[in-house]
């Protein structure tokens, strides 16, 4: 069964940021990854299992789950939680980020 996609509206403005820096050296490219990130997300609701679980000592993430897009794009990492009916789509973040501190931020 393929779950319901819920992105958080961060997930909106996370691939506008990463769709303009790559825009400026090409927009092909630039659309390819929204393209991508698409596709990625609809893998994921169909079988949400092929992530990994972001291992952290804080509590509040401990439900939360992380899947890089594919090649070329494997900075650009999902995080997500799954309920039984929902893939819900937190952030897609740049891997070169310091991700703890902010999914900390997020998950507050």
């Amino acid at each position: 069964m393929k779950l319901v996609i819920v992105q958080w509206p961060r997930v909106e403005r996370d691939l506008a940021e990463h769709y303009a820096y790559i825009a400026q050296d090409k927009v092909g490219p630039a659309e390819r990854l929204l393209v991508v990130a698409n596709e990625a997300l609809d893998r994921l609701a169909r079988n949400p299992s092929i992530g990994t679980v972001w291992k952290s000592s804080r509590p509040h993430l401990k439900d939360l789950h992380f899947y890089p897009l594919p090649a070329p794009y494997r900075s650009y990492i999902v995080f997500y939680q799954v309920t039984e009916t929902q893939l819900e789509v937190i952030a897609v973040l740049h891997g070169a980020r310091n991700l703890e501190g902010v999914l900390q931020d997020i998950l507050e």
